[in-house]
């Protein structure tokens, strides 16, 4: 996607994309963000290859005094993560022939050049630096149970221009609803988040307790694809009632047992309290994550408080863009039937409005890599590699982007190139527990030791709606011949949760089996065929295949059930 430039060059290169940036109206609007830009341009300008750190971001970048402490206060993290998405949201919006980009986990400006345009083989084709991502974090090599099949990452470039043209040509016949035209933003672009915080009578904790509060919802929810952050100044700000808005409060008090955190979620087109609940507060900031996550999560996650709230003010159409992916959720959790082609016609739809929409694509890649045996529908791992190629244009920063690619490596076993995709999506929306389920998941499948480390790490965001984590858990003790422990663990599981779907059926047939429960696993087996069966000429393995997309997964449960006499092989 890029070549090797000049220092001279790349220092005009960066000046004229800043300068062009500088003159957006998100820029101008955002005084702060703007001299941050500036700054860390003519950081990397002047020192390539040695970013600043985090102290002279915020003194030198952002203003803040020379006893600023970096170990108790976020504001340059934060501040720097919101610059991320505010630039990955320009370029999603209006696409560009250079683009600037802020890496995960430093302060260094790059810049990104298209050889040709987006929708060339340059962008799409199996390059190193979509193919092989720089792990957000460093991991050892772990040992496998499965020995990977090697993949072919890559389609001839013909065929890569003639599918896309395709593409483009069949979805541009299909017409865009004209509902849009009245109000564009109600249901393409998810609702805004509004954020304040105050502080009263609380006790022993500092001053800017509440500061460093709202900096750490900020940084959260920037990372979340189910709201957009709307940026204000002053924790008195007052957003305007009876917009598509959500505005979430944080008050620091006074508890019996010391400060302690209330919170509350205001939906501002009905004027409404919709959520509420409180915390005490945490001990330091190394603290937040494990305190305040899960309160982040459950506000703006898939499953969560914001997209719940949407759904169900949906019309009866998927529509395109936002809405459209709240419906693919839906039918990613539940896998019914008939709403899948409510789903595929909406995804074909918003692929026509924004063919590089990166989340849009995304989806498509996931559907892409389903199966119905009744009506003869096949996976197809290529189309799904080629969306998660595309989803990757605009979408380096975008955790479902990257997820995808994470899922066309698993579904062809290749799990090192899996695994480096699914952590870099994790660690992208670190407060999504689906994407932290999900790579908990597809490492299970794998034989990835890490898979516990992020089925906990879904669990405690999420304990509510996180039923792929928990069936992923059983799983995973199972593989480690924690039979009793992983049935202690499964009858616990709630299966009213969000997103129950065939996993826990399949789970628990599973552990019974495991646990010599034969009669109990065949009920669960018999749940899942009453639910997700009745195909004409379908075998129990066809059935497992079907609703694991997961080619590993799929074979590790047939294998355990077939043992021990649950099915026939």
């Amino acid at each position: 996607m890029s070549s090797p430039i000049s220092d001279e060059r790349r220092a005009k290169l960066l000046r004229a994309e800043t300068h062009s940036l500088l003159q957006s109206p998100d820029f101008i609007r955002s005084p702060v963000m703007s001299q941050l830009l500036s700054y860390l341009v003519e950081e990397a300008i002047a020192n390539p290859g040695n970013p600043p750190k985090a102290y002279q971001v915020a003194v030198d970048g952002l203003g803040r005094s020379e006893d600023f402490d970096v170990q108790a206060d976020s504001y340059p993290r934060v501040q720097v993560g919101r610059l991320r998405k505010m630039l990955a949201a320009h370029y999603a919006a209006r696409g560009s022939a250079q683009r600037l980009h802020i890496p995960i986990g430093h302060y260094a400006v790059e810049i990104e050049l298209d050889k040709v345009e987006p929708e060339s083989t340059q962008i799409l084709g199996a390059s190193d630096d979509i193919a092989h991502p720089a792990p957000p974090v460093e991991h050892n090599s772990p040992s496998r149970w499965f020995n990977n099949r090697q993949t072919m990452f890559g389609l001839a470039a013909f065929l890569l221009v003639f599918g896309i043209a395709l593409t483009w040509w069949l979805n541009s016949a299909t017409p865009v609803p004209s509902s849009l035209a009245a109000d564009p933003d109600r249901y393409t672009l998810p609702p805004k988040i509004y954020i304040t915080a105050s502080q009263k009578n609380s006790g022993t904790a500092n001053s800017g307790d509440a500061s460093n509060i709202r900096s750490f919802f900020e940084d959260a929810f920037a990372s979340s694809a189910q709201v957009r952050l709307a940026v204000v100044d002053g924790s008195d700000f007052s957003p305007e009632k009876g917009q598509n808005a959500y505005l979430f409060q944080s008050h620091l008090v006074t508890g019996p047992s010391g400060p302690e955190i209330n919170f509350s979620l205001t939906s501002l087109i009905r004027n409404e309290t919709i959520w509420s609940t409180k915390t005490s507060m945490p001990d330091s900031a190394a603290d937040y994550p494990e305190r305040l996550g899960p309160i982040a999560s459950r506000v703006a996650s898939v499953y969560g408080v914001i997209a719940t709230d949407q759904r169900k003010r949906l019309p009866d159409d998927a529509m395109i863009g936002y809405s459209c992916l709240l419906r693919f959720d839906d039918y990613r959790a539940n896998r019914d039937p008939e709403l899948l082609p409510v789903v595929e016609s909406c995804i074909a739809k918003s692929m026509a409005a924004d063919p590089l929409n990166s989340r849009i694509l995304a989806a498509a890649s996931f559907l892409s890599f389903l199966r119905e045996e009744a009506t003869g529908r096949a996976p197809n791992p290529e189309q799904g590699l080629e969306y998660a190629r595309r989803a990757m244009v605009r979408g380096r920063e975008d955790a479902s982007a990257n997820f995808a690619l994470a899922r066309s490596s698993f579904f062809n076993g290749n799990c090192s190139r899996g695994k480096d995709f699914a952590e870099r999506a994790a660690a992208l929306d670190p407060y999504e527990s689906t994407i932290q389920a999900q790579t908990g998941a597809y490492l299970f499948a794998c034989a990835d030791p890490d898979a516990m480390k992020y089925l906990k790490r879904a669990i405690a965001l999420d304990p509510r709606g996180s039923i792929l984590a928990e069936t992923a858990l059983v799983l995973t003790l199972l593989a480690e011949g924690k039979d009793k422990e992983a049935l202690e663990f499964a009858e616990k599981i709630v299966p009213s949760s969000t997103g129950v779907g065939p996993y826990y059926d399949i789970a628990m047939a599973m552990v019974y089996a495991k646990n010599g429960r034969v009669e109990d696993s065949r009920a669960s087996w018999d749940r899942l065929v009453a639910a997700y069966g009745n195909k004409e000429d379908e075998s129990q393995e066809q059935l497992i295949r079907r609703l694991i997309i997961n080619p590993l997964l799929a074979e590790r449960a047939f294998q355990v059930l077939v043992q021990h006499g649950v099915i026939s092989g």
